[in-house]
């Protein structure tokens, strides 16, 4: 079997103009923000109920202003296009446009 080690044992013969090159372009593809598949979509909005419903924390991943963002709070209310989250300090209304991914926080200490 042959152990291949992808663009790594290229490197060598590179220039430096190109791995430079190479290194903003995956910086600009994490900053870019996700397009999900319809199981994606059924599976974030299946947690964010969750979350409403037992009203537990929930840690979202925001796409908000070209950067991303990572609230942890608890959901107050969903409306149609926005969600209402309370953090430790304050409310914030999120567009549901804007959340790429949720996760439930569990506390072990309550």
């Amino acid at each position: 079997m042959i152990r291949d080690r992808g663009n790594i044992k290229w490197t060598s013969m590179m220039l430096p103009k190109h791995l430079a090159l190479i290194k903003q372009l995956k910086q600009e593809e994490k900053q870019q923000p996700k397009e999900f598949a319809e199981w994606e979509l059924e599976e974030l909005q299946q947690t964010i109920e969750k979350a409403y419903a037992l009203q537990v924390n929930v840690e979202l991943l925001l796409w908000n202003n070209e950067q991303f963002e990572q609230p942890i709070g608890t959901i107050k209310s969903i409306n149609i296009k926005t969600l209402i989250l309370e953090t430790s300090t304050s409310v914030k209304k999120i567009p549901l446009q804007n959340i790429q991914s949720a996760r439930l926080v569990v506390d072990f200490y309550d």
